[in-house]
């Protein structure tokens, strides 16, 4: 036991350190939970909290400072619980209350802890100390990472089994049933708070269309996926034909010679993979920028002092999305090795355009990756696992490799186009309305796929039924004869109303959902 606890402990740590650093979206609680599950050998118990887990967090956004409940410690002890006692409701129940420590926990981390080491970072900067910038930025968060989040795991999973095993033991029946059914209705919660994050209002017909072709059809997720793609070709098709042709002026499309090696392009690549490492509350991810662009100031700076000025430079508050954070990096890159080479432009203006582009990169990549391409990836992968019944986790290996390869390319791009194209590129995003196109497709998609998500991943059964001459009647077939999930329907439409206009809190309705199911069995109204 004490093996198994420690292991879990450590899958808790690296998903703590794929967040702040990697970014293959493996600390998501559809891979944590089967990753946990397999220190016990009982995957199917892994992959069944795990989903359930990540339905609750699906369209859970990380905008600005705020700071939501935490999905990996919640998925990592969860999973363990749930595969010590073997009831996947147990475990699932204890979710909710240690995503808010982990919330705590996180607040306390950025507030106290990491406000002490972006000191440290700054204190390094200013001798240009290469080495502690990078223990300050990489491999101390590392460690409070463990001390705050992984050592926890591991007490509660060693000392809590006993607690667990003996909770089980008293525990009827009918409220393990009723966490299931409540875990069923969850992904209610999730689509409404997917279809929150859709900009583009007038996308809802192909919301309408996605749940009619899910529920008439009966074509899986994989099918709605390749149908959301022929919407937005049909789209973009129908706007190019009518829309004119924007071509760049000659000023915009002049650039800047660059002397950058690529050898030094992939090391700034590599170092800014800790972008997000360090983050404290008043500085944000200020100390990831400096790692990321040690490469470039100690080959275009020679002089220890010029080092030291670009180096504090970038020790400003820095927040924006951690991959869009790629394209500040390649511009500063850009422009740090103008200012060395030219001496032509004012230093201060480095700092000046990479904050201004803070908040149109973060609307971009909070909105597409992750409020529209995670959300959709990651209710795929569930609806594959849950057609499995829980035995395959071929959804959760699609979710990471397509999660991977775009936030890998997006950060190889931002890098390096970054680089070369310089303030250019983010013209021509902004020139012929590009933006608000994406924003408009991605809207399509999203809204279609979320149609189809209400038959596979929200599940409501009545088990109401009555006398009707010698036969009996049930009540969820006449339903269903009526309209094919139509109270998952309903249920998802209640959640946007309540989310959207009457501005109820998530956690408050995921208790609510649970309570709902608890309430439903213990009253038969729910199998």
């Amino acid at each position: 036991m004490l093996l198994k606890a420690f292991l879990v402990s450590l899958v808790v740590w690296l998903g703590f350190l794929d967040k702040a650093f990697l970014s293959t979206f493996i600390y998501r609680p559809i891979c944590l939970g089967p990753i946990v599950s397999l220190i016990f050998n009982n995957l199917p118990m892994g992959l069944e909290v795990g989903v359930t887990i990540e339905l609750m967090f699906l369209a859970v956004v990380y905008v600005g400072t705020a700071v939501p409940p935490d999905e990996v410690i919640s998925a990592g002890i969860a999973t363990a619980l749930a595969c010590l006692s073997g009831s996947a409701a147990l475990g699932i129940t204890t979710a909710i209350p240690i995503s808010l420590l982990g919330l705590i926990g996180r607040q306390f981390r950025n507030a106290t802890l990491q406000e002490f080491t972006t000191r440290q970072v700054e204190k390094a900067a200013k001798k240009a100390d290469v080495r502690g910038i990078k223990i300050w930025t990489s491999l101390m968060p590392a460690i409070v990472n463990y001390i705050l989040f992984g050592l926890p795991t591991f007490i509660a999973v060693y000392f809590g089994a006993e607690v667990v095993q003996n909770f089980l033991n008293v525990i009827p029946a009918w409220l393990t049933s009723g966490v299931r059914a409540g875990g069923g209705m969850l992904g209610a919660v999730g689509v409404a708070l997917l279809l929150g994050t859709i900009k583009n209002k007038s996308s809802w017909p192909y919301f309408v269309l996605g749940f009619i072709i899910a529920a008439y059809l009966g074509i899986n997720m994989i099918g709605m996926a390749a149908i959301a793609l022929v919407c937005v070709a049909l789209n973009y098709y129908v706007e190019k034909e009518d829309a004119p042709q924007t071509v760049l002026s000659s000023s915009a499309q002049e650039g800047t010679p660059n002397h950058l090696s690529k050898k030094t392009l992939w090391k700034t690549y590599m170092y800014s993979l800790a972008i997000e490492s360090g983050c404290s509350n008043t500085k944000q991810e200020a100390p990831g920028i400096v790692q990321g662009l040690i490469p470039v100031i100690e080959e275009v700076y020679t002089d220890p002092k010029d080092k030291a000025e670009a180096y504090q430079r970038h020790t400003q508050l820095f927040l924006t999305e951690g991959r869009m954070a790629s394209f500040c990096i390649g511009i500063s890159a850009a422009m740090e090795e103008r200012n060395a080479r030219s001496h032509d432009i004012d230093p201060e203006s480095i700092n000046q355009i990479k904050v201004a582009l803070m908040g149109p990169l973060a609307g971009i990549g909070d909105s597409l990756i992750h409020g529209t391409l995670r959300p959709i990836m990651a209710g795929l992968g569930c609806s594959m696992i849950m057609a499995s019944h829980y035995t395959s986790a071929a959804g959760a290996v699609v979710f990471v490799l397509v999660m991977t390869l775009v936030q890998l390319l997006v950060r190889y791009f931002g890098i390096f186009k970054g680089y070369l194209g310089g303030l250019n590129l983010v013209a021509r995003l902004q020139m012929g309305g590009i933006l608000d196109k994406i924003t408009k497709y991605a809207g399509i998609a999203a809204s279609l796929i979320c149609g189809g998500f209400i038959s596979s991943l929200v599940s409501i059964n009545l088990a109401i039924q009555f006398a009707a001459g010698d036969d009996v009647i049930q009540l969820q077939e006449v339903l269903d004869g009526l309209m094919p999930n139509l109270l998952p329907l309903l249920l998802t439409l209640l959640m946007v109303w309540l989310m959207g206009r009457k501005k109820v809190n998530m956690i408050v309705l995921m208790i609510a959902v649970f309570l709902l199911g608890i309430a439903g069995v213990a009253l038969g109204i729910l199998a």
